[in-house]
């Protein structure tokens, strides 16, 4: 599907089109919308899609400004529809205990700690709906979600790894007796809550605060490997390991 005469309102009929067909839309021509629109494409293509308030949530920092999207779905089902292109990024779900609405005194890092109920092994399944991706397009991403596809919540996980400069270990990840990684895990933003801080004290990008209930993820710890054909991977950190069919 072209792009050169789209809308933001028509963007996201391309996109939700792309999401329930598994097609992809073509980026050229489109009418790149600013920021805020961009969010706007995000609740339209959820809206096309039925979905009700977000389960949850993803979160990127970029030079110390917050961006999100929301998970298409939250699920603890180990098994997921296989889609061409499909990546994996395996991640700490945090699972929120309490609301965390803005307020004038800032929140200190103990205090989000404190407000996460539960901290699993995350899934994140991710696909891009452009062809060729956003490029280098910020606002494109954000529209299409973040490249989501939905997550699941896998086992949790000892909360020693919320802890300040915590070494969150060995993590593998692996399907069908290939290693697709084997090393430490590794945060992009070195600490796995500061996206969280930031968006309790400033409040979600797209409108509202987090509340209880919400699982909140902030970057994956081994990158975004390929799955390329229907099949198991098994991930394994801090203990714990998770099996997801892709079918």
């Amino acid at each position: 599907m072209t792009g050169a005469d789209m809308s933001e309102m028509s963007l996201a009929e391309a996109l939700a089109k792309a999401v329930k067909t598994v097609t992809t839309v073509d980026k050229t021509g489109l009418a790149v919308p600013d920021l805020a629109a961009a969010y706007g494409v995000q609740a339209a293509v959820r809206t096309a899609l039925g979905l009700g308030a977000p389960q949850g949530y993803k979160f990127s920092l970029r030079q110390d400004k917050l961006y999100g999207a929301p998970l298409l779905f939250v699920s603890q089902a180990l098994s997921a529809a296989f889609e061409p292109g499909l990546r994996v990024e395996i991640e700490l779900a945090l699972t929120l205990a309490e609301d965390l609405p803005p307020r004038g005194e800032p929140y200190g890092r103990q205090e989000i700690v404190d407000a996460i109920g539960s901290v699993a092994l995350g899934v994140e399944l991710v696909r891009t709906r452009y062809i060729d991706g956003p490029g280098d397009n910020l606002t494109l991403l954000l529209s299409d979600m973040m490249s989501n596809i939905g997550y699941i919540v896998g086992p949790e996980l000892d909360r020693a790894v919320l802890a300040p400069g915590a070494d969150l270990g060995p993590l593998t990840l692996t399907t069908g007796g290939v290693s697709l990684y084997d090393a430490d895990a590794k945060h992009p933003d070195g600490d796995p809550l500061a996206a969280l801080v930031a968006c309790a004290n400033g409040g979600l990008p797209m409108g509202g605060y987090l509340k209880a209930g919400h699982v909140v993820t902030t970057g994956t710890l081994c990158g975004a490997p390929y799955i390329e054909t229907p099949s198991d991977f098994t991930a394994m950190l801090g203990g714990r390991s998770i099996t997801v069919s892709l079918t």
